[in-house]
């Protein structure tokens, strides 16, 4: 597609209904943009209108959400005619000043957004997976819902103030790689998610970083001193034991390395740990001098191992794990 051709598809409407909605379009589209009609099944289509009784159809909803585009179902309910509602245009368009603004809106700006991101696709920003990255992304004062994606798709859509993630259930990955980034949840974002069942949004998003190692390796720490803000909640796996054991030195504060020489844990464990804390926005920095995780040293290295031991052993006791 060009700038001079616009590729619409209409779906599921009576030949009267299907030529109205024609000539509307032809009306309110600057003449600069030669309409192309599509079916849609046409994989260049920049627009859908659906009849709204085919809206929910297997094959509709696939085509929604695989591919970015505006779209509106089509009713004959005359009471709210002239007006788009929940992304619904009623017919008869009588005064069609609400549909002009929304073809500006959604198909023509979204059109020229998207030879702009193609221009600038040659020179890519590198995204700074830094603290202050990932602060911004969950400000609690934030009132807009966040859409969350990377090179393979839709991630979720997640609310900061009310801690709710809604996941894309038809990703396979559970995981995010070096194109992870996020902007504000537009209404074809939402097309993408399941919104059926919420989940906890701090307990998911740790452990969506956690599972992602090659993507914090990226801003993984060689060293420093870090605490975290909140003990994580993974669930019953493999990985559960450890991380209680990071974080339980890492709520009170501590030296990367040195954990991981106490522990007898890889270091490239423990920066992971520290990295997924920092992706969900749940460590801060500290100072040499504040104070750290200080197990009861012994004389003897059995000693000094058994009072270590015998510390995470009333910690799990306490905890229930």
């Amino acid at each position: 597609m060009t700038e001079q051709y616009l590729n619409i598809a209409i779906t599921g409407l009576s030949i009267h209904h299907s030529e109205e909605l024609k000539t509307q379009l032809r009306n309110l589209i600057p003449q600069q943009y030669e309409i192309k009609w599509s079916t849609a099944a046409d994989p260049t289509i920049d627009c859908l209108f659906i009849h709204e009784n085919f809206y929910d159809t297997d094959g509709i909803q696939k085509i929604i959400q695989s591919r970015n585009f505006p779209w509106l179902k089509i009713t004959k309910n005359t009471a709210n005619e002239n007006l788009i509602k929940e992304n619904t245009l009623s017919l008869p368009i009588v005064n069609p000043q609400s549909f002009s603004d929304w073809i500006l809106q959604h198909l023509l700006n979204a059109n020229i957004t998207e030879h702009h991101e193609q221009f600038f696709e040659v020179n890519p920003k590198k995204t700074p997976y830094k603290l202050e990255y990932f602060n911004k992304m969950l400000d609690k004062e934030r009132h807009s819902k966040l859409h969350l994606f990377d090179t393979l798709g839709t991630i979720a859509i997640i609310d900061v103030q009310n801690n709710i993630a809604w996941l894309n259930t038809e990703r396979e990955q559970a995981f995010t790689d070096s194109g992870f980034d996020y902007d504000i949840a537009s209404t074809s974002s939402f097309m993408k998610v399941s919104r059926k069942q919420a989940y906890i949004l701090s307990d998911w998003l740790w452990q969506f970083f956690w599972d992602s190692p090659l993507f914090l390796k990226e801003m993984a720490p060689e060293d420093g001193h870090f605490k975290i803000h909140m003990w994580p909640k993974p669930p019953l796996d493999a990985d559960r034991k450890i991380i209680f054991q990071l974080s339980s030195c890492f709520i009170q504060g501590g030296k990367v390395s040195k954990i991981a020489t106490q522990l007898n844990i890889p270091l490239e464990t423990v920066q992971r740990f520290i990295a997924a804390n920092i992706a969900t926005n749940n460590i801060s920095k500290i100072n040499i001098w504040d104070k750290h995780f200080n197990p009861p040293e012994a004389p003897a290295a059995t000693e000094d191992t058994g009072l270590i031991k015998s510390f995470f052993g009333k910690l799990r006791k306490k905890l229930g794990i």
